[in-house]
């Protein structure tokens, strides 16, 4: 009988400056010694399923029962938190909701360069590259005959320039968390205008603009109106859009503006000038004997006295 093939690692190096990290404070700093440690079994579950952990319900709600007072929601705020510092490639995250990073394949193919199999590729972040890419690949190892068969579907689409479909749901979930009634009513009524693709590509864009949870339907909101107003339903019209937005926004930019009181600027008295010259007065006769009379009437005060 065939030995299984390993798929993960039983052990992972652990830097001896985790501790004094500045993702590692900035994470205790906010959340505490429970942070830490979600983040530490964060890395556990990646590196003992290999080099990546498809971020579901089920591996979260795990995670919240390995740390002792731990919620989901403390969970997801971690994990968001990790993926806005870089610790997690955050594209792969909105695009098929993996926990993974390039110093964590590195850290794989390191320890797994004696084992005879083949490189892997799904989830791949191509460090040849300026930007995180990955791929799927038919040749590794699959599990099921309908993963075999998705996998190769997304390769051909691929191949072919066609956009692979995303669940806007599900985007909005990993990004914001789970939507509210009033956002999930307004996701459905967008999804059914626009579509899953564009919807998704506004999250996308939102997420980079640093929108939060809070403002998030808000701000999609103004965004889809706009869109209805300018007719804008595919994604190459909203990213033509963007673009001139953008290089409009460049081209108007003056520099930063000053707020509040204006700057006291003091003005350079004409005697500091270099070459200044006391201006002549000329004295009338009638300026003469108005002073020779004062002087006289002090002569007589002074003798007086």
């Amino acid at each position: 009988m065939a030995r299984p093939v390993k798929e993960g690692l039983d052990y992972f190096p652990f830097d001896v400056d985790f501790a004094t990290n500045e993702k590692t404070e900035a994470i205790t700093g906010e959340f505490g010694p429970k942070g830490v440690l979600i983040f530490i079994y964060l890395l556990a579950a990646i590196y003992r399923k290999g080099y990546y952990l498809e971020w579901t319900e089920l591996a979260k709600n795990q995670l919240v029962n390995r740390v002792s007072g731990a919620t989901g929601e403390l969970v997801g705020l971690v994990v968001k938190r990790l993926i806005e510092y870089g610790t997690f490639n955050k594209d792969l995250f909105l695009s098929d909701n993996v926990l993974t990073s390039q110093r964590i394949q590195e850290t794989f193919t390191d320890a797994t360069k004696r084992r005879k199999s083949q490189k892997p590729t799904l989830y791949w972040i191509n460090a040849d590259s300026n930007s995180d890419s990955y791929g799927v690949n038919d040749d590794i190892n699959t599990q099921s005959k309908v993963k075999e068969s998705k996998v190769n579907k997304n390769k051909t689409d691929s191949q072919a320039g066609v956009r692979v479909h995303e669940n806007a749901r599900l985007l909005w979930q990993n990004v914001w968390g789970f939507p509210n009634a009033i956002a999930t009513q307004d996701l459905e009524e967008w999804i059914g205008n626009f579509g899953d693709d564009l919807v998704c590509w506004v999250i996308k864009y939102a997420a980079r603009k640093d929108v939060k949870a809070k403002g998030a339907d808000r701000y999609l909101a103004k965004v889809f109106d706009g869109y209805t107003e300018r007719k804008i339903k595919t994604v190459e019209q909203a990213e033509a859009e963007s673009k001139k937005h953008e290089e409009t926004a460049r081209a108007n930019y003056t520099g930063p503006q000053r707020y509040g009181k204006p700057e006291r600027v003091d003005k350079e008295p004409d005697w500091l000038k270099p070459g200044y010259q006391e201006p002549k007065h000329e004295v009338t006769p009638e300026q003469r004997a108005k002073l020779a009379e004062q002087l006289e009437q002090l002569n007589q005060l002074g003798e007086k006295n």
